[in-house]
């Protein structure tokens, strides 16, 4: 496996001979993965949330995306089923819906594999899969969507448990009402509803996806209910029957944990060759966009590229004579 200080090395040299170098080799790694795994169609969704400034909403899961997705698979032989590469802070619910709904709809079988990251909409994507596939160094995290709030990026259950400290401290002393105010009107009442009510959302999405993919072999619906239920409890931060909570927006859900929690997990660490090829992959990714104006691409084992770029800024007018 080429690491990424020795890719960061090859860099420049390749793309000066052959500007195109980069997506042509993210494709051939993707090849490999594709025959490593049953032939299945590949595709790698990738966000520059960790390159780019955080509070850019366009490395964040959008409605658009599902343009990325229908480029990927146009023509792509679906029978084989799916392997999608996820590297992701989450995003909108309903863009996490529509993909899963429009994946779902094209494939009776599919796995994703984190390199890294699915955080928030990625776990929920995850979640929705037959199998999920990390290495040591992989997580999720919990599914709480985020809300952009002042130009930053909140998580639902930050402004959920938020409203309630405010709540219960101007409660317990009046007087803190002013120091709660400016934040309280930063909210607003239908952001707090509309937190509750994704938070709600995103587990009900969980919860059935898993009964519908993950756990459709079990037989017995009580077993297969109680056991989704569990698991979308613990990811959306709620006290779980068997599996504790989660305390943070950012907690880290390792192998281990997805083992213990019941979700059908395999170890990247399994095979050396896919090892090799999924983290090759992922550090040409990271070069991509620091070297770039990417925000985020969808790419397939076909060469099929989508990509979100960071807009231009506008060149600077000299003033007009006088």
């Amino acid at each position: 496996m080429a690491s990424w200080s020795e890719l960061q090395a090859k860099f420049p040299e390749e793309v000066e001979k052959n500007p195109n170098w980069p997506d042509q080799k993210l494709t051939e790694e993707l090849g490999k993965i594709s025959k490593l795994r049953e032939n299945r169609v590949v595709i790698f969704y990738a966000s520059a949330f960790l390159q780019k400034k955080q509070e850019n909403l366009d490395t964040l899961i959008l409605r658009e995306d599902i343009n990325g997705f229908m480029n990927a698979i146009y023509e792509a032989g679906v029978g084989n089923g799916l392997t999608l590469i996820l590297h992701t802070p989450g995003g909108d619910p309903h863009a996490v819906e529509s993909i899963v709904d429009y994946l779902h709809a094209k494939f009776n079988y599919i796995e994703i594999i984190v390199p890294y990251l699915a955080m928030s909409g990625g776990a929920i994507v995850s979640l929705a899969s037959n199998l999920v596939v990390l290495g040591k160094q992989s997580q999720l995290g919990p599914i709480d969507p985020q809300f952009s709030i002042g130009g930053k990026i909140h998580s639902a259950r930050a402004i959920q448990e938020g409203f309630g400290r405010a709540k219960k401290d101007i409660l317990e002393d009046i007087k803190l009402g002013h120091l709660w105010a400016p934040i309280l009107q930063s909210m607003g009442p239908s952001l707090v509803v509309e937190a509750e009510k994704t938070l709600k959302y995103s587990e009900e999405l969980v919860e059935k996806w898993l009964k519908e993919r993950m756990f459709r072999d079990i037989s017995d619906e009580k077993e297969r209910e109680k056991k989704a239920k569990n698991i979308a409890k613990y990811f959306n931060a709620e006290d779980a029957e068997e599996n504790g909570k989660i305390h943070v927006h950012g907690q880290r859900i390792g192998f281990q944990k997805l083992e213990e929690l019941g979700v059908k997990v395999e170890s990247l660490e399994k095979s050396q060759e896919l090892q090799t090829a999924v983290l090759t992959a992922y550090h040409l990714m990271t070069l991509i966009f620091e070297n770039g104006p990417s925000l985020k691409f969808i790419g397939s084992d076909k060469g099929k590229m989508w990509c979100k770029l960071e807009p231009l800024l506008p060149i600077p007018q000299p003033p007009p004579p006088l």
